[in-house]
């Protein structure tokens, strides 16, 4: 009499513990992804910089859909997706301001810049503030920055230079690195506009 108990007892036991694990397995959260705009290598200076300015990037603004740490995709241009679990690792107008201070350093060969948010290492003698309109992008599309930026010198009310820029940079491969990869070319050549005005600029 216990044996035929006893099997039944184990195939029950059996049937809780494959069901346990897959519900287990079926519960599971995806992995996320956290994501980091790129600064440009190693390049030669395009328009070498006085040691006599010293800028702060900042602020930079953003839109309200953009304050948030999950990656923007616009999937129609009145409509965008986010995704849980593909996110920035900080705050995205932080990297902004950290892409452009390392572009700009080496574009104009000098380490006189950083982003504003960092605090005041050295006196600024001049600021460059961006209001970022729109920095999103689709996956068979291209990335596009539209952003409006200024140049303005330390305690002087009146901006030196107001410009805006409109780029748009083709997303190579169909996932979030091929996005986020185009974003970080955009602010590239972003960086090459802004660099292009310093001759400009007395001291």
């Amino acid at each position: 009499m216990n044996r035929p108990i006893s099997r039944i007892s184990l195939s029950v036991f059996i049937i809780i513990a494959i069901t346990a694990l897959l519900c287990s397995c079926l519960g599971r959260s995806p992995q996320t992804n956290f994501y980091k705009l790129s600064p440009l290598k190693e390049i030669k200076t395009e328009h070498p910089l006085s040691q006599n300015f010293s800028i702060a990037i900042g602020p930079v603004t953003i839109p309200s859909e953009m304050d948030r740490p999950q990656i923007i995709i616009r999937d129609q241009e009145s409509r965008v997706k986010m995704s849980e679990y593909h996110r920035w690792s900080g705050p995205i107008q932080d990297d902004i301001a950290s892409v452009l201070s390392s572009n700009l350093s080496l574009l104009l060969g000098t380490d006189r810049i950083l982003p504003r948010h960092h605090g005041n290492l050295f006196p600024f003698t001049h600021f460059i503030a961006l209001h970022i309109n729109r920095f999103d992008g689709q996956w068979k599309g291209e990335v596009l920055l539209d952003v409006t930026w200024s140049i303005q010198k330390d305690q002087h009310p009146d901006p030196l230079i107001v410009k805006r820029s409109i780029i748009r940079e083709p997303v190579l491969s169909h996932n979030y690195d091929g996005l986020v990869a185009a974003q970080s070319q955009a602010l590239s050549k972003l960086s090459r506009e802004i660099t292009a005005s310093f001759p400009a600029i007395k001291e």
